[in-house]
């Protein structure tokens, strides 16, 4: 563990009841609690983050922010830092399935990776989550969120105004109390809170439990590497353990991370370090500083809560979601999930929305992550273990409808007639531009993106046939609506009529279309509900 960033209070004993009490309390400071920290902080709600260990995580783990995940961190003002903490190398990340890194290539998705500037003014990110979530952690304490380390929730309690929570130092057992409007579970899959909610789940199982073990190891692999900043290869071999491992670069040139299903014997330090250098197809690997990173165990493959709300509790990240790491989507999900919650705990706790509007973080989320779990699910299949293919196996998804033409079945939004589809995905190339969906990519005038618009405010973009009588409307509603004049270019892609207008939700998604000025106050309370 890491050192903790710098914050009011360090942990539970250190503070009176009264410095625990918030408007949020986030449980778990890891990817998905510390965005939605940090996209809280940025509408100025009180939070507070508990943390059960001693810091944040120094651990190998995912890698990766895909250009949504990007669009988010840069409305948190983060994107140059992360753009800082990228690894060196060419700006690509490697991804084969191979026999061995060095060896008869089966697979290079490098090759086949789409170009999304035409989607999103954001280009990817490849920062691990080590360097992701102190990035996180610290922009969380510049915008007043504390952080308390080594505290875990030991119960709560929901009231009809409240949640009183029951906090325990880990160190010393000292217990305190907290009161909090809302509780966040963001404890990863392993937590507590979804249980404790009463809050069942759904998924992949194994029949029997299995392992999965990751270590840290040493070597001078960069000619597999080839000058890319990063890499990943899904690797079948018979002389691997179980018949394949996956291996991938870390924030140091020389240090790599190896997983697979190895049994107890394989960890033994000589026989894992001749499984490293299969895995290299180097028999003369110089191998050093094995370490076992970390292990897990279990029957899920992917789990999904059933509801991601319980009265007062709303999940987020793993503790919502528990998928394969196969694509890389688990982690932007956790980013993603604080961006679209952060913007509607702000509008209920300021008295612009009604509690219910809550209940489409569900009605969004999890549908969204039911898809995303099956997508991951079908690479692991395709990547890792081809033996799991049946016809319960998802098709994979074009990354480009997945990423950026998802439509919501319901929600926060007016949704027009003929809404609900076949199909939960557009065409981004082609997009709607319907409510539910995310609002498109155009570049202005100026050579900013219509998405550089969002991320704060509900924006109505106006076309010039009825401007005055928009911005006349706009000015006497509440929460604030800022309007933004559009040229034919945009109102053509927003497929808006000639005295048309969209309303765009603080976090990007069409939450109305219309050519009636007089209409807008009507539809933004029934979308706040």
């Amino acid at each position: 563990m890491s050192a903790t960033p710098v914050a009011s209070v360090n942990s539970a004993n250190s503070a009176t009841s009264a410095a625990l009490n918030s408007s949020v309390l986030i449980v778990g400071a890891g990817l998905a609690g510390l965005s939605t920290a940090v996209f809280l902080g940025l509408h100025g709600i009180d939070t507070l983050v508990v943390e059960r260990h001693s810091g944040l995580s120094t651990q190998p783990k995912a890698r990766g922010q895909m250009p949504a995940t990007m669009e988010a961190l840069a409305v948190a003002g983060l994107a140059e830092r992360f753009a800082a903490a990228e690894p060196p190398g060419r700006n690509e990340m490697k991804i084969l399935i191979a026999e061995s890194m060095t060896g008869r290539v089966y697979r290079d998705f490098a090759q086949t990776m789409p170009d999304f500037s035409r989607f999103s003014p954001q280009r990817a990110g490849m920062v691990s989550q080590q360097r992701a979530e102190r990035i996180l952690a610290d922009r969380a304490v510049e915008l007043g969120v504390r952080i308390l380390f080594d505290t875990e929730v030991e119960s709560f309690d929901q009231k009809s105004d409240e949640v009183v929570v029951r906090l325990r130092g880990t160190r010393d057992g000292t217990d305190s109390r907290a009161v909090t409007q809302y509780l966040i579970g963001a404890d990863g899959h392993k937590g507590t809170i979804r249980d404790a909610a009463g809050i069942g789940a759904h998924g992949r199982q194994r029949e029997t439990e299995s392992s999965v073990m990751f270590a840290s190891f040493r070597a001078n692999l960069a000619a597999a590497l080839d000058g890319a900043a990063v890499g990943l290869w899904h690797l079948h071999n018979a002389a691997l353990p179980s018949g394949s491992v996956t291996v991938a670069t870390t924030d140091e040139p020389d240090r790599f991370v190896i997983g697979g299903g190895f049994s107890v014997e394989d960890t033994e330090p000589d026989r894992l370090a001749e499984h490293i250098r299969t895995a290299a197809g180097d028999p003369g690997l110089r191998v050093s500083d094995v370490e076992i990173a970390w292990t897990r165990s279990g029957t899920w493959i992917t789990r999904v809560a059933d509801t991601f709300r319980s009265g007062r509790v709303l999940l987020i990240g793993d503790a919502a979601h528990l998928m394969p790491p196969t694509g890389g989507q688990g982690g932007n999900a956790a980013v993603l999930d604080g961006f679209h919650l952060a913007w509607k705990l702000a509008a209920v706790l300021s008295g612009d929305a009604d509690d219910s509007l809550l209940d489409s973080h569900d009605a969004e989320r999890r549908p969204y992550a039911d898809m995303l779990t099956e997508q991951q699910y079908a690479n692991f299949v395709q990547r890792v273990d081809p033996t799991l293919a049946d016809e319960s196996v998802a098709e994979l998804v074009d990354p480009a409808r997945g990423l950026f033409g998802y439509v919501y079945p319901s929600g926060a939004f007016l949704a027009e007639p003929g809404h609900t589809a076949d199909s939960p995905f557009e065409d981004p190339e082609s997009p709607t531009a319907r409510p539910g969906t995310r609002a498109p990519h155009a570049v202005l005038p100026d050579g900013t993106s219509t998405r550089d618009l969002f991320g704060r405010d509900f924006v109505l973009l106006a076309a010039a046939g009825r401007e005055g009588e928009w911005r006349a409307a706009a000015a006497g509603v509440r929460p604030a609506v800022t309007l933004i004049p559009v040229d034919d270019t945009v109102r053509k892609l927003y497929q808006l009529a000639e005295a048309g207008a969209t309303l765009v939700r603080p976090d990007g998604v069409v939450a109305w279309r219309s050519t009636e000025p007089g209409e807008l106050g009507s539809a933004l309370r029934q979308i706040l509900h």
